[in-house]
């Protein structure tokens, strides 16, 4: 299994955190968020990972470096200003070979749900939250009998739920969104998420829906994020 993880952004909520760097390598419990990344899932067992960059390449490689005993392909998006993570994950998709877990580079998670995602026999996997308050301006997960059906921001129905970017799915699930985005980006279909992709075809897919209620699975998206992350962060043990 690999890693695909998505830092081509520069992080401008959060203010002058990410003045001088991206979001991934602001401090999270005394280690960077990928820092973090790295060490809790290659103490899971994911060994090759694959990392989207943007304007902070070196920067990233040079974080990257410091956990050992793992393979990193960095994956430079120069349109990172102009793009979302949709024409990431389509420079990213040559690498796509084998069983992946997809995810965010500004999710904070931790160690008992990496466990649980990288161990589960299922072969795709989203994770909801099943008991918190629906955000109202970020991703919400679309379940119909235990199976994912849509991610969106817009959406809040009965049967949406909050919803992390963090996918545990099989080569072929993952090929599939892949060329799913191919397509987009043909279309020049850029500026949208790479989940607009996935909508289009999660008819033909099988994601169970995995719930982290009760655990840390959190985006830091602004300067408040990252203070109550952090306050979560320091009572883990791990």
């Amino acid at each position: 299994m690999k890693a695909l993880i998505f830092n081509s952004g520069q992080g401008s909520r959060m203010g002058d955190m990410t003045k001088d760097k991206p979001k991934c390598l602001v401090d999270i419990g005394g280690e960077s968020i990928l820092h973090r990344q790295l060490r809790i899932l290659s103490e899971c067992g994911i060994r090759d990972f694959i990392i989207t960059t943007g304007k902070y390449h070196d920067e990233i490689a040079e974080e990257s470096a410091k956990i050992q005993d793992i393979n990193v392909e960095l994956v430079r998006n120069p349109l990172y200003s102009s793009t979302n993570y949709i024409y990431s994950m389509y420079l990213a998709g040559e690498y796509i070979d084998s069983d992946m877990l997809i995810l965010h580079g500004d999710l904070v998670f931790e160690r008992k749900i990496a466990e649980q995602l990288v161990n589960d026999s299922r072969k795709d996997i989203c994770l909801i939250d099943v008991t918190s308050d629906k955000p109202e301006k970020d991703f919400k997960g679309r379940i119909i009998c235990g199976r994912l059906k849509e991610v969106s921001v817009e959406i809040s129905d009965d049967d949406c739920y909050s919803f992390q970017p963090m996918y545990k799915l099989s080569k072929e699930s993952a090929l599939k969104w892949t060329e799913a985005v191919k397509r987009y980006v043909k279309d020049g279909k850029t500026g949208v998420y790479a989940e607009n992709a996935l909508n289009d075809i999660l008819g033909d897919m099988n994601i169970e829906a995995l719930s982290y209620s009760g655990m840390l699975v959190s985006e830091i998206d602004t300067a408040e994020d990252h203070c109550r992350v952090s306050r979560e962060v320091k009572w883990l043990k791990e």
